[in-house]
This record gives structure tokens, sequence and C-alpha cells, in this order.
């Protein structure tokens, strides 16, 4: 085998080697990141709407969304920010979702042209320089409304603000990283492309290419159209090519890029340092927290919707009955609805009769609950943390086990307003699917968190079984 064959060889194994760790590995934790920026974000755009600072977007549900696109960034009158803010702030939010719902992270989907839409996107909001001097419309607004938040803010929601903020600007610094490696290796995927289909084409004329680099551009200028089609024509990397053929120090080139597209091995191996396994159920408990603020978002609309229905029971004959309660002291009937719950396992349907008023505030309590941990520094998230293990776990699991419990209920709810309220008021019901699939996307990250744990300890246990232990 020729020397020219066996760098092709070599060539083709390191980027198969690559590809394959790059879809396995670094664009799975790069999706995490964008869950993660989403979720903060979310968290950002309800509290704002809560506060009254920014106006949810009306059409959000309505707009489709089939390709990345970035959110205007144009300038904007002072008095329309509340409007045009919540609505770039709700479209950019509603392209987290695509990305982390729909995107497929791979390398043969992330070629070139969605990497430079997803830098642009990520870059729309300066994270990492987010400030109310920022140049940038977007940035400098947002930045501003979140100041004002701020103000008069419960230390709580100061947490929550400051480390939505931070966790961002590291998610979109972490993202960016692996999209700059990834541009780098799409520049060779291109190039060992070229060398597989255009080189080892039958009227490729190989004698006459390698004569010199002129005739090698010239042999692959000739035969580019007929078999990469409307394929781009990268000069710059066709001369990248041409070097590592034909340089006097091609040899040097040829190792330089096997060397560059190895994957290190940090990567490839984990790391031998003991897993901190109480760490782990920690961050399970702080994604479970997040599910306080959407909770919050999820009751307000719970209690307009209420109210709707309420005022359709109040004509002259229902005011009759209310004042003749009043008048011989008869207690107030409660107020009860028939949902139906549909099983998401066997799709069977049931009947579950809720009180209204139990319910809401057994849900406030849950609010109030998840937004006691939410942060580091608060006193129920270091009680939790000063338990053991199994107490961790326990509770973990009460938890996801209740919020799924509600989830199911606040779905057949969420129906149950909109089939129930009068023609006229239809249009006046607040719809809570958007919040009830960012609640079930935020129970299935706890989910994969809580599965995380219980495989490593399963897999240590079997391995200290087996007689093998880590070496340090």
């Amino acid at each position: 085998m020729s020397d020219g064959q066996t760098f092709l060889k070599e060539l083709e194994s390191a980027l198969t080697a690559k590809t394959e760790w790059l879809n396995t590995s670094s664009l799975p934790e790069m999706l995490d990141n964008y869950r993660l920026l989403h979720t903060c974000v979310k968290n950002l755009y309800d509290l704002l709407v809560e506060r009254s600072l920014i106006k949810s977007d009306p059409y959000k549900l309505d707009k489709k969304i089939s390709d990345i696109t970035v959110p205007d960034d144009s300038p904007f009158i002072e008095n329309e920010r509340a409007t045009v803010m919540g609505a770039r702030l709700s479209d950019y939010e509603s392209m987290l979702d695509f990305i982390c719902t729909y995107f497929k992270f791979s390398v043969d989907h992330i070629d070139i042209s969605q990497i430079r839409r997803l830098v642009d996107f990520n870059n729309c909001i300066d994270w990492n320089h987010f400030s109310a001097n920022n140049s940038r419309t977007n940035t400098r607004n947002l930045a501003e409304l979140i100041n004002e938040a701020r103000n008069h803010a419960a230390q709580m929601t100061l947490s929550l603000i400051n480390d939505s903020i931070n966790k961002s600007a590291q998610a979109v610094s972490s993202i960016n990283a692996t999209l700059k490696e990834l541009t780098d290796f799409q520049r060779e995927i291109y190039k060992g492309q070229m060398r597989k289909d255009l080189f080892e084409h039958p009227s490729f004329n190989k004698e006459q290419a390698f004569k010199s680099a002129n005739d090698e551009v010239a042999e692959i200028k000739r035969l580019y159209p007929v078999v990469m089609g409307k394929k781009p024509f990268y000069n710059d990397l066709v001369q990248e090519i041409i070097k590592e053929d034909q340089a006097p120090n091609k040899v040097q080139l040829q190792q330089a890029l096997l060397q560059k597209l190895q994957v290190q091995e940090q990567r490839s191996q984990k790391s031998k340092k003991k897993v901190d396994t109480k760490g782990m159920l920690l961050e399970t408990v702080l994604a479970l927290s997040v599910l306080g603020p959407q909770l919050n978002t999820v009751v307000a609309k719970i209690s307009v919707n209420h109210d709707i229905l309420s005022t359709e029971h109040n004509s002259f004959f229902d005011k009759l009955k209310e004042t003749l309660r009043k008048a011989f002291n008869i207690p107030k009937p409660k107020e009860e609805y028939d949902l139906t719950i549909v099983n998401p396992k066997t799709d069977t349907r049931s009947i579950q009769t809720i009180e209204y008023n139990t319910f809401l505030t057994n849900l406030e309590h849950k609010e109030r609950f998840f937004l006691s941990f939410s942060g580091k520094q608060t006193t129920e998230y270091k009680k939790i943390e000063a338990s053991t293990e199994e107490s961790i776990l326990n509770f973990i699991n009460r938890q996801i086990s209740d919020a799924q419990e509600i989830l199911v209920i606040l779905n057949a709810l969420d129906d149950y307003f909109k089939t129930n309220a009068s023609a006229q008021d239809k249009d006046k019901i607040k719809g809570m699917k958007i919040e009830l699939v960012t609640m079930k996307n935020t129970l299935v990250k706890a989910n994969q968190k809580r599965a995380e744990y219980t495989s490593y300890i399963e897999e240590d246990a079997q391995m200290k079984k087996l007689g093998i232990k880590d070496v340090d």
C-alpha cells in the first residue's frame, strides 16, 4: 500500500471516529446546554410577564417554526418596549423550545449553514456582556427590564434572576465552543468527502493531477460539477488538499491533520476520579425547583379561567339563591369540577372530581415549596443537602411522582376550561398548553438525572461484586 493510500485509510478512520464521538458525546452535551438555556430564559420571561414589565405574545401559538431564525433586533420606540420585548423574548423562547424538541443534533444535519444560523441565534442576546449599556437593542432592553424586576424583589427571586443569567452565559459559551469545533470538523468532512467521491471517481486522472499543484486544481475543477453537484466550491479547502498532497512538508501536514482529528483521551475515556453521587442528586433537586415559577404562571391562569366561568353563573336566579343562602345561614356549596382524566399509558378515561379552592390552595403550596429550594443558599436546600443520599433520593421520587399527578390533573383542567366556557367567553380563556409542556420537559430532565444516578449506583455495585475497583 502506497503512502498516499495509507494516509487516506487513516484519514477515513479518523473522520469516522470523530463523527461517532461528536454524535454520542459532544452534541448531546450541546443539547443539554440548550435545554438549560431554554429553562433559564423561560424563567426570566415568566417573571417579566408576572411583573407586567412585558406583555405576553397573544400570537405565540399561531406562529409556526420550521427553521432557525433570529429575533428582530431593530430599534423601537420606548413606549412600545413592553409589547415589542414581550414578542421578541417570546420568539426567542419559542425558538429555543424548537431547537430542544425538533432540531436534530448530528454531524450530518448540522452543516456549515446550520452552524451559522445557530451562532447568529446564540448571539442575538449577549449573555456574557449582559448590561444596560450593551450596544445591541434586545440585550440592552432586556437588561433594563431585568434591573426593574430586581427592584423590591424577594431574595429568592433575586437568586432566580442571577442564577438564570449566569447559567445562560455559561450555556451559550459552551454551545459556541462546540460549534467552533464542529465548524473545523465540517471543513475536514468536506475535504474527506472530496477525496473519497472525486479522487476515487473513474474519470479522475490521478496521474495527470499529481504532476503539479496546478494540474491537481485543474483536474478537481474539471470533475467537481459532475461529482459534487451543487455543493459550494471552497477554494481555500481545495488549496489545503493540494498542500497535503504535494507540498514539500506534506508528511508533516498529513500527520498534523490526523492528530487534529484524534479524539482526545480525556474525552474518549471516563475520568477515574470519584463521582460525586450526592452532587448528582442535588442537581436533580435543583432541576425540580424550576417547577416553582412554572406553577406560578399556571396558578395565575387557573384563577383567571375560574373567574370567567364563575361570572357565567351570575343570573338573577343565581343571585336569588345566594341571597337565600345568606338569609338562612346555609353554607355555600363547594365549587367542584368533574375532570376527564386520560391515563397516558392505557389511554383509558375516568372522571375525577376536584374541589376548586382546595386544589388551588394545594397548588399554591406546592409552588412555594418548589421555590423554597430553588437556590443553593436557601434554607430548605441546605436542609436537603445535609440529608443522606437515601433520603434525598426518596425526596426526589416523591416530588417527581406528585408533580406527574399534578400535571395529569392540570391537562384535564385545561381541557375543562376550554370545553365549558360559553361561546362568548372562549377567547378569554387562558390556555396552559405551553406551560404544561414546559413542566413536562422539566420532569423529563429531572427523570434523566435521577436515572443517571441510579444507573451509576447499580453499575458501581455490580463492579464491586465482580471485585473491580477504580484505580486512581
